[in-house]
């Protein structure tokens, strides 16, 4: 991780040396959604109706030596800041200070779907990606490597801290058992094989000494297909928890599938099946046997969505199922239709 860290801040002070900067541009992004939702916990469990709101604002200029300079703002449904993200196209690569995600976030789940994951509605889905939403340093090359394939890497100097502190401040918001963490993905086609995609993602996160956890790992794999109208994709993820004390998680281990369908260029349908196991050790718990641990009930979640998009308009219906919530007996139908426009 040392020498990650080195190229990435290396790499942002030599971008920065450049100083003559021409004139820019500024815009205003953003999108709205109206949903309504059942299968909610309870038959009293609020207003089923919702809105969802994303603004951005987005700057963006030019060096003179040719290096491009992106700002981002994105602002909540409460006007509040939130993420933001400054970006230096470079002729080796993307250089970003983000907190808008992660490498490995971005491809936690890439089984092909038309709208929404078949675990979207359940009441617990742990994913790879645990530090997204962390201020860091990013790297992006789509030309590093042969074959087209694309290397995507991030260091955070602190996991947990939130989003970018203030001016000459430090952030906030502390972890309480992490310290600084990194991504490292790679991706692109599959040699030979026209229509087939990989991508393949390692993350890593220092665990504080003195605190109940050790480093916390991350890895996932997937592989699409497309062919005509059809696609479809199998991915793998787990999540490795180095304890210091008895108790508490060992490892999660997620599976996805799924297939797509294009009817034409506006309606897509897709179903997807997703499975996450957990192991957990219970030493110390009142009558465990010392040196025990127990796999826990499988979650398994599946579903269909229906997406038909017609300019900035979508609409959008997603049924999904889920079983074993919270990894014991519980089942759950979930059913959203929403109506979105992009602006």
């Amino acid at each position: 991780m040392k020498t990650l860290k080195t190229i990435l801040l290396s790499s942002v002070i030599a971008v920065l040396a450049f100083a003559p900067v021409k004139s820019g541009e500024v815009s205003l992004s953003g999108s709205m959604e109206i949903s309504n939702t059942t299968g909610l916990s309870g038959g009293t469990a609020g207003n089923k109706l919702g809105q969802e709101n994303e603004l951005s604002i987005t700057a963006s200029t030019e060096l003179d030596n040719g290096t491009t300079v992106s700002y981002k703002q994105s602002i909540t449904g409460d006007n509040g800041r939130n993420d933001s993200e400054l970006v230096f196209g470079t002729g080796y690569g993307k250089i970003a200070m983000t907190s808008t995600g992660t490498p490995i976030d971005a491809i936690d789940n890439i089984v092909p779907t038309a709208f929404e994951e078949g675990f979207h509605g359940a009441t617990t889905w742990t994913s790879v990606g645990q530090m997204d939403g962390t201020f860091g340093i990013r790297f992006t090359n789509s030309d590093a490597l042969p074959l087209g394939l694309t290397l995507d890497a991030m260091y955070q100097p602190q996991t947990g801290g939130g989003d970018a502190a203030t001016d000459e401040g430090t952030s906030g918001t502390v972890s309480e058992y992490y310290g600084s963490g990194y991504d490292v993905v790679l991706k692109g086609a599959v040699p030979l094989v026209d229509g087939a995609n990989f991508a393949a993602g390692y993350a890593n996160t220092d665990g504080l000494k003195g605190t109940e956890r050790g480093d916390r790992e991350e890895l996932t794999a997937a592989l699409t297909y497309a062919y005509g109208p059809v696609s479809v994709g199998f991915q793998k993820g787990l999540i490795l928890y180095s304890l210091e004390s008895d108790v508490g998680t060992d490892w999660i281990k997620n599976t996805y599938y799924g297939i797509a369908y294009a009817v034409n260029d506006n309606l897509s349908v897709s179903y997807q099946n997703n499975e996450s196991q957990k192991k957990v050790s219970v030493n110390g718990v009142a009558g465990a046997t010392k040196g025990s641990s127990r796999t826990n009930t499988a979650q398994e979640s599946e579903g269909f969505s229906v997406a038909y998009t017609v300019g900035g308009l979508k609409i959008a219906y997603v049924d999904n199922s889920h079983d074993n919530e919270s990894y014991g007996s519980t089942e759950k139908d979930y059913r959203q239709v929403v109506v979105g426009v992009s602006f």
